[in-house]
């Protein structure tokens, strides 16, 4: 057995954060900060649903003040919970809410602006070490510098390479107060740099605390099952000590998704295998495990549904159809040559197993060169849908993030079988092993959102779901909006107010156009493109 990594722990106000203290859970206003009634009732409410700490955007000189009286009256009605600040593109800025909030949150991708980090960061090292404030260093994917795009591109090396540019400058100024994060709306993506990250960090004698997020998550169930697929497999692994759920939903709607993803999903006292160590897979980069094909599972193609119903657009086989060709673990495992030269399909059964020994079991048959194609199957008898859907993402989330599966099979008497495979193409879409509908990445907006996100999205959505081809961003501004949604087909950012920018590709083509033009000409768009089909 190994233990997982292991973060070093310190206060940020009141709240301990990281070593043995609970998994913390965060969430950010989307109220303009200046509206300071606004601000603290949304707080308020984001503390009542479960909030350990409240993020609220920081952009200028006044929401800085403004920052202050949220805080005070906070204070004044008895609620200490600590107060983070959002920082983009103004280090002097920064050194101001340094003085203010607890935390602050800065994004390498667009902090330095020019200016060398330890030329820059040194003096918001000074101001929080002077005020007790603590430091988030928050890699984007979306917002990467370009000079590390040059030199390693959008990729999870990039992404760690970010932060420890400036977690090296805190380490030699002997500063402790920093917890960092690297998001992306990709979970594989995030999963892949997170576990990059802690490595590289033990190598070079770091400890810091892990924040963890899905960036541009979206809503309903598509939201919460993107979120759990990212965040699960790191949770599995001791990686993470505060999350956030993000969702294009009213902020307390997050925290009771993070409250579930922290039961169900607990962090390990120790693990069967080592997380950075060798793998039949390689966990810092995606790659499908090789296989024979058997009944149409495997050799690469996509992943398969095995389902109870009769065959349509999302069930592959019926379980009549691979029986007597599957294999239990614990046959292969006392006569391997079972496998050899016939068609043959492994069988993993969750059982009583841990995610944890299922993985290791996979990762053993997979070191012995076996090709025969894996299913897995999970039995639950849980009752409640939004349980029951949250479970399997993480479960499912965790095999399907290395590619380490052909199959899945999940079976619960409590719930019908139809939604038990509408969850099962959500996980798939989410893990990116299976694309089933319109992909829609969408941020959870903030203060610095200047139209009704969640709307706009509803009606996005509306028009344009029976393009199950495409991928379309919905984005709130311009700080991490053309980034996150780079993979996209087309892209609706916010301009300013009323105003949105619509992208194909990485390419702003409409800029500037009113809000309820917006749509029509996003359709206009794709019809010029072909992209186009009539619902």
């Amino acid at each position: 057995m190994r233990a997982p990594y292991r973060s070093r722990s310190f206060a940020i106000g009141n709240l301990t954060l990281g070593g043995d203290a609970p998994v913390r859970i965060q969430s950010m206003t989307n109220t303009d900060t200046n509206d300071v009634e606004a601000s603290v009732s949304q707080c308020l409410g984001m503390i009542d649903a479960g909030a350990d700490l409240v993020r609220l955007t920081t952009q200028g000189k006044r929401e800085v003040k403004n920052l202050a009286k949220i805080k005070a009256r906070l204070h004044a009605r008895g609620v200490f919970t600590p107060v983070v600040a959002d920082i983009h593109f103004k280090p002097e800025l920064a050194l101001e809410a340094a003085v203010v909030a607890d935390k602050i949150r800065i994004n390498p991708g667009n902090y330095l602006r020019g200016h060398a980090v330890d030329s820059l960061l040194p003096e918001l090292i000074d101001t929080c070490r002077k005020h007790g404030t603590a430091i988030r260093i928050g890699v984007n994917h979306g917002s990467l510098d370009e000079s590390i795009l040059t030199q390693f591109g959008d990729t999870p090396a990039g992404m760690v390479e970010s932060a420890m540019q400036f977690l090296r400058v805190c380490r030699d100024r002997d500063f402790e107060k920093v917890v960092v994060s690297l998001k992306s709306s990709n979970p594989r993506v995030m999963v892949q740099s997170v576990r990059l990250l802690a490595s590289t960090m033990i190598g070079e004698g770091m400890d810091y605390p892990l924040h963890l997020g899905v960036t541009e998550a979206g809503d309903g169930p598509d939201g919460r099952i993107k979120s759990v697929v990212g965040m699960a497999p790191l949770l599995l692994e001791g990686l993470g000590d505060t999350v956030r759920v993000s969702l294009t939903e009213p902020p307390e709607e997050e925290m009771p998704v993070a409250s579930s993803l922290i039961r169900l999903f607990p962090k390990p006292g120790d693990l069967p295998y080592d997380p950075f160590g060798r793998f039949s897979w390689d966990p810092f980069s995606y790659g499908r495990r090789s296989s024979a094909a058997v009944a149409g599972i495997g050799n690469g193609t996509r992943v398969k549904i095995i389902g109870n119903i009769p065959p349509d657009s999302s069930i592959d086989l019926l379980p009549h159809q691979i029986a007597g060709r599957c294999l239990s673990f614990e046959e292969w495992e006392r006569e391997p040559l079972l496998l050899e030269g016939g068609e043959r399909l492994l069988m993993m059964e969750q059982g009583n197993l841990s995610i944890q020994e299922v993985k290791w079991r996979l990762n053993r048959f997979c070191m012995k060169n076996s090709n025969a194609p894996v299913i897995f199957k999970t039995v639950s008898t849980l009752a409640d849908p939004k349980e029951f859907q949250l479970l399997l993402a993480g479960v499912l989330g965790s095999l399907l993030v290395d590619g380490a599966v052909d199959a899945v099979w999940a079976v619960n008497p409590a719930i019908q079988d139809e939604m038990i495979n509408e969850i099962l193409l959500g996980i798939l879409q989410a893990a990116g092993a299976r694309i089933s509908k319109t992909e829609f990445i969408a941020c959870p907006s903030c203060g610095r959102t200047h139209f009704d996100i969640l709307s706009r999205l509803k009606e996005i959505r509306a028009a344009t779901s029976h393009l199950t081809s495409l991928k379309i961003g919905v984005m709130g501004c311009i700080v991490n909006g053309p980034g996150e949604m780079a993979d996209s087909d087309y892209g609706y950012v916010g301009a300013g107010p009323g105003r949105v920018t619509l992208y194909k590709g990485r390419n702003p083509v409409r800029k500037n156009l009113p809000e309820q033009e917006a749509l029509g000409e996003l359709i206009a768009l794709m019809r010029l493109a072909g992209d186009w089909i009539d619902p």
